[in-house]
C-alpha cells in the first residue's frame, strides 16, 4: 500500500512540474489584437492550433487553458497560451490578414537567425 502512494505522489509531482513548465506566455486577447482577428477568426485559428498541438501528441489542456474574465460588467472567454500554443496559433492563422503574414514572416526570421 505504501509503495502505491509514494507512486502517485511522484505522478502528481511530474504533473505539477509540467503545469508549472506549460506556465502561459500570454493570452488569446493579446494576440487578437496584435493580429486585428474577430472572434469568431481567432476561434477558427485556436481549433486548428488545438488539433495540430494535439496531433503532435501534446498536452492540449497544458498548452491552452480556457479561462473567463469579468470586463465592462461582463463575462468573456479567453485563452491562457503557452509560447508553443502561441506559436501554433500564429501558424495557424489565415496569412491573407496581413498583420497575420507579418507575424509569420517574423517567426521564421526568429527561427533562422543565428
Amino acid at each position: 500500500m505504501l509503495q502505491t502512494i509514494d507512486y502517485l505522489e511522484e505522478i502528481l509531482e511530474q504533473q505539477h512540474r509540467a503545469e508549472s513548465e506549460a506556465a502561459p506566455d500570454f493570452y488569446a486577447s493579446e494576440l487578437l489584437e496584435m493580429l486585428g482577428y474577430t472572434r469568431e477568426g481567432l476561434r477558427m485559428a485556436l481549433d486548428r492550433a488545438m488539433q495540430a498541438c494535439a496531433a503532435l501528441r501534446m498536452p492540449v489542456t497544458l498548452n491552452f487553458r480556457r479561462i473567463y474574465c469579468w470586463q465592462g460588467g461582463e463575462m468573456s472567454e479567453d485563452w491562457q497560451l503557452s509560447r508553443l500554443a502561441g506559436y501554433l496559433l500564429i501558424v495557424n492563422s489565415d496569412p491573407r490578414n496581413p498583420a497575420v503574414a507579418q507575424a509569420q514572416w517574423l517567426l521564421f526570421k526568429k527561427s533562422y537567425s543565428i
